[in-house]
């Protein structure tokens, strides 16, 4: 599944990843994605959350590849957020596919892929 939080603050989004990433996942995460890269004044930053991640389908991979060679130019810094090796080298792998600088974080270090992105701090509950 897939979840995107937007900020217009920042031109940046949040897109949690828990699960199996299918098509249909994908199929509706790019409308939001491309509606934020039309609402972002500069190159769009993303952080990638992956919580409980179990990987992609092979029709949910493919999807999620060409819509990243086709829109290259339109994103800024990425920074994944994972738990596991494997899941940093499935980031490092997807680099030649975004155009995009990308940079693996682990969970406890998200405050740091932030201020790598320039994004504004994440506001604690009240």
């Amino acid at each position: 599944m897939i979840e995107i939080e937007h900020s217009r603050q920042d031109d940046s989004i949040v897109i949690r990843v828990t699960g199996t990433v299918s098509r249909r996942d994908v199929d509706l995460a790019v409308p939001e994605i491309e509606q934020a890269l039309e609402l972002a004044d500069d190159p769009l930053k993303v952080m990638i959350r992956l919580e409980d991640c179990e990987g992609w389908e092979i029709g949910g991979l493919w999807e999620e590849m060409t819509f990243s060679m086709q829109r290259q130019d339109a994103f800024g810094r990425i920074a994944v957020i994972g738990e596991s090796t494997l899941e940093k080298w499935g980031a490092m792998l997807a680099v030649p596919f975004t155009g995009a600088e990308m940079r693996f974080f682990l969970h406890e270090n998200e405050d740091a892929a932030r201020e790598w992105l320039g994004m504004a701090p994440e506001k604690g509950p009240l």
